[in-house]
């Protein structure tokens, strides 16, 4: 089942139930899925969990601003939205996971920059581990 169909069924639940700010977030999500499968004719499992960490990215800038902003309100909303985005999708590695892959990759790798461990690092976690995350342990292993 696509994310487009389990978060129409989704949504149907949740009008269902009266819970109109979860409902918004999943319509919000949707429709964020249905402008990206227009634009590409189709959406692969890859491309779904790419959007929603789009989306996902923007609620945590967001979040950055309302909180400089003073805006408690919206930090809430904001934390709700990024943690109904969060639990759909998938689980990301632990540090000591992303190490171990990174260690691989330096070990299997003749050029040692960092430039390309990261690279390669990447390829090899794509979708499984934050950018962020794979960065630093790249530093602290080639460091």
């Amino acid at each position: 089942m696509s994310k487009i169909d389990w978060l129409s069924q989704e949504i149907i639940k949740e009008y269902k139930a009266g819970n109109s700010e979860r409902r918004i977030v999943l319509q919000t999500l949707k429709a964020a899925l249905q402008s990206k499968e227009k634009e590409r004719q189709g959406l692969t499992e890859e491309d779904e969990i790419a959007v929603l960490k789009s989306e996902l990215k923007a609620r945590q800038q967001a979040k950055a601003d309302y909180e400089n902003g003073q805006r408690d309100d919206l930090v809430k909303k904001m934390d709700f939205e990024i943690s109904e985005i969060s639990s759909m999708l998938p689980e990301q590695m632990g540090e000591e996971e992303i190490e171990k892959i990174v260690k691989e990759v330096v070990s299997k790798t003749s050029d040692k920059s960092f430039g390309n461990v990261m690279k390669e690092s990447m390829i090899e976690l794509k979708g499984k581990a934050d950018g962020g995350a794979v960065s630093q342990v790249v530093k602290r292993v080639l460091g």
